[in-house]
């Protein structure tokens, strides 16, 4: 039978034939799949391509090749896309919700930083010392001056020579009159008192007593009122260190001045001592509930409030997230981290500014082997002692070193030069996966009122200040970082690629595949069938055949009488031709 010259080529070609012919059931696909198993050609396509010129076969030579070499160069590109930056991060929405947000932590600092009372009171605790009048003859009056001194560990400032031998003169008078001082008692002692200091409270429109909302904690500046400030403890991580803290993170249900945050405060400038700004008033930092505030890190918005003024500051925040796939890639991928590492250090809170606080730390143990007051304090290096008096001139000399802090080299950047950054503090801190940053937009007007309506009540008011902290809008901007392509994403581009230049899919890899199979397999059955024929063939020449030659037996005649032909046919019975 003549065999059929038409074969369908792909499982397109097969589903159309089918639906042409109607073919149904098993048989039509075991054949189906036979045709495409089949490697044989056309004849009629044989005796085309040897029609071919010479000229056109070299044509299309070149146009594959080309294909093939673009499509090739496509998809190493983007593999190397892939690899190079495998996330991205793209804006999910301008109205975030900002119920959502954490509230920022506020601290309120008065440029005041240690009380004339408090300082007072320890002046007179020190004369009574004995171990004072043995050191110098001083007065009530010397002593008071000298503790102005104590300042020098929030700046650090240079001094001149008279001015050093006088710290070492208070340092000597309080080394013998407390057996080895706290520095962080005596600088928490002389803060500015919160209670004396904020007068009226009010959050989210509802009246608050301050002492229950506010709390005194360890910023950069010191000892300040903190609202909102969650961070458990003092320290990173160490529950040593742990301090009573904000019970939970407060988030502001609305918007506008009337629903913020709102203090009425008092500078008391009867009270002034020692100022670290040549101004009168109040710093106001907003920052990250979770975080210590530091302001080189760049996470810290200061606001500054003189008296007799009502400040209005309007915040806004940018949310940054990633997904959680974002995780499975490696740190210098993402270049991010996520709160959860690195928590041998930061005990699951870790956080950019943390990590250059956490650096600035270490640097100054390493240099100066203390810690000065205001800053948390680390495991690493618990048996730190805090800087006091006799380790100023120590301070002083890297305090340019610790004020500055060299930028991180990140992904595709050029190298700094040497020179650059000389003398920078050095930290290899990655940016937090999960953060949001907090901006200020502030405006005051004057206060000329001798008289403030607050609530239900009216207070007389002199050199008394006004804040209110608020965000200003209902909806902010959310930042996703999620990953760049994901398995399938990835396939379908490379997908893509190939059927661009090559015009390839899936079926076709799948066609191709099955033939090789069937190629490879009908080469092994031909080669087992031709070896059994060959071994057959081997048998039959070594086969010995042996002839017997079989002598014919003598059949012995028998003797019959004769019979008639109508005997033969039955006609008449045996032998009655002889009675005839």
């Amino acid at each position: 039978m003549k065999r059929s010259l038409f074969k369908p080529k792909n499982l397109a070609t097969l589903l159309a034939c089918r639906k042409a012919r109607k073919f149904r059931g098993v048989p039509f696909w075991i054949n189906a799949l036979r045709n495409l198993a089949d490697v044989e050609d056309d004849p009629r396509d044989d005796r085309r391509r040897r029609r071919r010129h010479p000229a056109e076969r070299v044509a299309r030579l070149t146009l594959r090749v080309i294909a093939v070499c673009c499509m090739m160069f496509s998809m190493i590109d983007l593999t190397l896309i892939y690899k190079r930056s495998p996330t991205v991060t793209t804006p999910e929405t301008m109205l975030y919700p900002v119920r959502r947000i954490n509230y920022p932590a506020i601290a309120i600092c008065d440029v005041n930083r240690i009380s004339r009372r408090a300082a007072i009171d320890f002046a007179q605790e020190l004369v009574d010392f004995e171990s004072t009048a043995f050191t110098a003859n001083l007065t009530l009056t010397d002593i008071e001056h000298m503790l102005s001194l104590l300042g020098q560990l929030y700046l650090i400032d240079d001094v001149d020579e008279a001015e050093n031998e006088t710290t070492k003169l208070l340092h000597t008078i309080l080394e013998r009159g407390y057996n080895g001082y706290d520095v962080n008692r005596i600088m928490r002692r002389l803060s500015p008192n919160c209670r004396s200091m904020l007068r009226r409270c009010s959050w989210e429109g509802k009246d608050q007593t301050c002492e229950d909302i506010f709390l005194l904690r360890k910023t950069q500046d010191g000892y300040c009122c903190t609202f909102n400030y969650a961070r458990r403890n003092d320290g990173f991580g160490s529950a040593q260190n742990d301090v009573f803290t904000s019970e939970r993170i407060e988030h502001s249900t609305n918007i506008g001045p009337e629903y913020g945050l709102s203090v009425l405060l008092n500078p008391h400038f009867d009270d002034s001592f020692y100022k670290i700004l040549p101004i009168d008033g109040f710093k106001i930092s907003v920052y990250n509930p979770l975080d210590y505030p530091d302001m080189t890190s760049g996470y810290v918005r200061d606001v500054l409030v003189s008296p007799k003024t009502e400040a209005y500051i309007n915040l806004d925040a940018i949310v940054f997230d990633s997904a959680e796939d974002v995780q499975k890639y490696d740190v210098q991928e993402r270049d991010c981290l996520f709160q959860t590492e690195q928590s041998k250090i930061f005990h699951g809170y870790y956080s950019y500014s943390d990590c250059i606080v956490h650096c600035r730390i270490r640097d100054i143990f390493q240099l100066c082997n203390c810690v000065p007051f205001f800053y948390p304090t680390s495991e690493e290096i618990a048996s730190a002692e805090i800087c006091n008096l006799r380790d100023l001139p120590c301070l002083r000399k890297y305090k340019e070193r610790w004020r500055n802090v060299k930028p991180r080299l990140e992904n595709a950047m050029e190298p700094f030069g040497e020179s650059e950054f000389e003398g920078y503090l050095s930290c290899d801190c990655l940016p937090s996966c999960d953060d949001v940053t907090y901006s200020v937009q502030s405006s005051s007007i004057p206060l000329s009122l001798t008289e403030l309506s607050w609530g239900r009540s009216k207070y007389p008011i002199n050199n008394h200040s006004v804040v209110h902290i608020y965000f200003g809008k209902s909806g902010t901007i959310r930042l996703r970082q999620d990953v760049l392509f994901y398995w399938y994403e990835l396939i379908s581009n490379y997908g893509g690629v190939c059927s661009l230049f090559l015009g390839l899919s899936i079926i076709n890899v799948i066609e191709m595949l099955y033939k090789l199979v069937a190629r490879v397999w009908r080469s092994a059955t031909s080669g087992r069938a031709q070896t059994r024929e060959k071994i057959g063939e081997n048998r039959d020449d070594i086969t010995e055949v042996t002839t017997i030659a079989v002598q014919p037996a003598p059949i012995p005649e028998i003797a019959q009488p004769k019979l008639h032909w109508r005997e033969m046919t039955g006609a008449l019975p045996n032998g009655a031709m002889k009675s005839v």
